[in-house]
């Protein structure tokens, strides 16, 4: 895990992002979206290198990609979200949120194809 430092916009103090995602693909167009938004992004394949990332490059937020069926990533999302000054967390799938019902519980949901810098900001701190 290697965060990719990009400069703040001068307003408000760049965001620390982690995504959590096991496709490559979706992790890098991720990536340089919100880097190009001026966020601080790291990104992880899995829920023990998240957990570490989190305790490493503590950030503010976490973007933790979940499947519907799959309890996997509800439980990492939830170990990260109880760390010391844990990350708020931001749920995002492919699949529509209606694909998961009652699983989203108190957890943000935004769609991977809507991500940007300006609405994981707008999220997060609802979240706590």
């Amino acid at each position: 895990m290697q965060p990719d430092a990009a400069a703040g916009d001068g307003h408000q103090p760049p965001l620390r992002i982690l995504i959590v995602d096991d496709h490559e693909v979706s992790r890098a167009a991720l990536r340089a979206l919100l880097r190009t938004e001026g966020a601080e992004v790291a990104d992880v394949r899995t829920g023990d290198e998240a957990i570490a990332a989190a305790v490493a490059f503590r950030p503010g937020t976490a973007i933790v990609d979940v499947t519907p069926g799959d309890a996997a990533g509800f439980a990492m999302a939830s170990r990260l979200r109880s760390l010391p000054n844990g990350p708020a967390v931001v749920l995002t799938s492919s699949a529509r949120s209606s694909r998961f019902g009652p699983e989203l519980g108190n957890y943000r949901f935004v769609a991977k194809a809507d991500v940007c810098a300006r609405t994981v900001r707008n999220l997060a701190p609802a979240d706590g």
